[in-house]
């Protein structure tokens, strides 16, 4: 095997995909007779995205036989950010966290990725509609301002999913064009909601997820050292939807006792959502026709770039978690 070739196995393909994207790959995909698809995200050695690959440079094998690449298209999955922050009545003493991070989240991303800034006080609303313009954004940053009402975290997630949820139906082929990460910036004050019933939230988490959608979510209290506050961060309300909603969706969930934190953690959100938008933008789409006799979930795949210099990963997809 040449040096620079990255060999995906079954265990690391597991890494690479997570188990929700393997799980759409042997067992939604490949169950059906003819093609299949995946999706290789492919780096030179200077770390520039390629996606010039050619059929005679990728290989892929089941259980030691060969498959046929029959086709490899360039394909695009680039990232659209949503932000939401709780400006409800006890959020004031970290607005000026709020700000600092996500000012510094914000200047780490592409100038083509397409953002949303939303406040959750006194119900969900748009500062800063999608756009690519930094001015935009950065200026709707400085724009909200602590409302005297409760803050609502579950009507923002519920929301968020009903509108990828009419995308979805709306759009031609019945799936997004991008990849869709919501960031939420909330604190453990009690919320209000439109959507009391457990049956809304587990719908909305679902829906988000099975549209390849990512949260990521930092939870703070702005009641230093009260007992009550630090043990919602893991346990009150918010946090019970927003665990296994980070979950489900592969993102991160941080319990913060001190808001301060939101300054340097933010742009690590940022910079998670950057590498996958890289990853994701400039990829190739292949089509693979079997191995002969080749039924049911693939076992022990080999899926190598044969392209000196070349690395990469594999996804059932087009979706990349760093």
């Amino acid at each position: 095997m040449l040096a620079a070739v990255r060999h995906i196995g079954t265990r690391t393909l597991r890494r690479t995909l997570g188990i929700v994207a393997l799980a759409a790959l042997t067992a939604g995909v490949v169950q059906a007779q003819g093609p299949i698809t995946l999706f290789i995200s492919a780096v030179d050695a200077s770390g520039a995205a390629v996606d010039d690959l050619k059929p005679e440079e990728i290989s892929y094998k089941e259980s030691g036989n060969a498959g046929k690449i029959v086709s490899v298209e360039k394909f695009s999955l680039p990232v659209k950010l949503t932000i939401a922050v709780d400006n409800g009545s006890e959020s004031e003493t970290a607005l000026s966290h709020y700000r600092s991070g996500l000012t510094d989240l914000v200047n780490l991303l592409p100038m083509d990725m397409e953002v949303t800034l939303i406040t959750m006080a006194p119900q969900p609303r748009m500062v800063v509609r999608p756009t690519t313009k930094r001015e935009e954004i950065l200026r709707g940053l400085t724009r909200f301002a602590p409302e005297q009402q409760p803050a609502r975290f579950t009507d923002t997630i519920v929301e968020y999913s009903q509108r990828l949820e009419k995308e979805v139906k709306d759009s031609k082929d019945k799936r997004l064009s991008y990849s869709p990460v919501l960031i939420l910036v909330s604190t453990t004050a009690p919320e209000s909601t439109s959507y009391p019933n457990v049956a809304d939230v587990s719908k909305a988490i679902a829906n988000i997820a099975n549209v390849g959608g990512r949260v990521h979510i930092a939870m703070t209290t702005t009641k230093v050292g009260s007992t009550e506050s630090v043990a919602d961060l893991n346990s009150g309300r918010q946090a019970l939807i927003g665990i296994p909603l980070t979950k489900q969706t592969r993102g991160r969930y941080e319990g913060l006792a001190q808001s301060s934190r939101l300054a340097t953690l933010l742009p690590e959100y940022g910079k998670n959502v950057l590498d996958a938008h890289n990853r994701q933008i400039k990829q190739v789409k292949v089509t693979i026709e079997r191995p002969a006799g080749a039924t049911g979930n693939p076992q022990d795949l080999d899926v190598r770039l044969l392209r000196p210099g070349l690395n990469g990963g594999v996804s059932g997809n087009g979706l990349f978690y760093p």
